[in-house]
């Protein structure tokens, strides 16, 4: 459905794509999110990375990525910020996961550099989409911006902070109960365009650091459905 203004409005795509399926004679009734992981590519992302399978304190894995285009990504001291309070506070074993892109690789470094602490980089240690699979499926926490990665935690049943600015989160939204969406507000959100046009990136800088802390501690320290904006 249309908007007065011309422009769709906000839907899950699922809802959509559901919609298509069942038009075609699909059995539509169970619209969860489903992965499996291979035992193998398991096996070599614990040879891969044994001290995160080994880790005593909570695995978090960190996505400040996005394909989309940059105006998607959070602060890269903010999540170093946020990561230095995960392994100040909960002894946790944080790994920052990119994709090969060049601009991913960079955010990564950024994180890492800015950490006092020190943090898993993929970047360093390239692992195939199996492995990171494996490595997801042992997380005890995913925060991750509107980028792909999240849907793989979700399918998995981990614990995520999703961090939403440019883009209506209820275009992707899943219902997924274990999932804390954090909307950054601004008066020019959510725009939809790749690459912020503002002088400020209002919409991420809104996120906080303590909104992703007090967020994972909500959820580390309990499973229950919890909602936030």
């Amino acid at each position: 459905p249309k908007l007065p203004n011309g422009k769709f409005k906000p839907n899950s795509m699922i809802d959509y794509y559901t919609a298509i399926a069942s038009a075609l004679g699909a059995d539509t009734a169970d619209r969860d999110l489903e992965l499996f992981i291979d035992p193998q590519e398991d096996k070599k992302l614990r040879t891969k990375l044994p001290e995160v399978a080994e880790s005593k304190g909570p695995v978090v894995v960190i996505v400040p990525g996005g394909a989309f285009g940059p105006s998607k990504c959070w602060l890269s001291v903010r999540f170093a910020q946020t990561a230095d309070w995960l392994i100040s506070n909960y002894g946790a074993m944080v790994v920052v996961s990119v994709s090969p892109d060049p601009a991913e690789k960079q955010i990564a470094e950024e994180i890492c550099d800015s950490s006092e602490h020190k943090l898993i980089n993929l970047s360093e240690i390239p692992i195939g989409l199996g492995e990171l699979k494996s490595l997801f499926s042992i997380a005890d926490l995913v925060i991750s911006n509107d980028t792909g990665p999240r849907h793989i935690a979700i399918a998995l049943r981990r614990k995520v902070i999703s961090l939403f600015g440019p883009n209506d989160p209820a275009w992707t939204d899943t219902g997924y109960e274990n999932e804390i969406q954090l909307i950054g507000g601004a008066p020019c959100a959510p725009c939809g365009k790749p690459v912020c046009k503002e002088s400020e990136h209002l919409c991420m800088q809104a996120i906080t650091v303590e909104m992703v802390c007090n967020a994972a501690k909500r959820l580390l320290e309990n499973s229950k459905k919890k909602s936030a904006s």
